[in-house]
């Protein structure tokens, strides 16, 4: 995973951790340390995935969620 602040720059790498089916998705947890405040929004991606954007709210709540499929 990358994440993005608002200005495009590449602010964190990590990687999803184990992933496990809830009984209609496979949930994977998230973890990326570092990841600098004072923007309004980041945009993540996995992989060769588009980017998603995602609000500072949303990512200090871990409200994050992408479709891999």
């Amino acid at each position: 995973m990358t994440v993005y602040d608002s200005a495009d720059r590449v602010v964190a790498t990590g990687s999803l951790g184990h992933g496990e089916y809830n009984g209609s998705a496979c949930v994977f947890p998230v973890v990326l340390p570092g990841v600098p405040g004072g923007t309004k929004s980041y945009s993540v991606q996995v992989l060769w995935r588009d980017k998603t954007k995602i609000t500072s709210e949303q990512a200090r709540s871990g409200s994050l969620v992408i479709s891999l499929g």
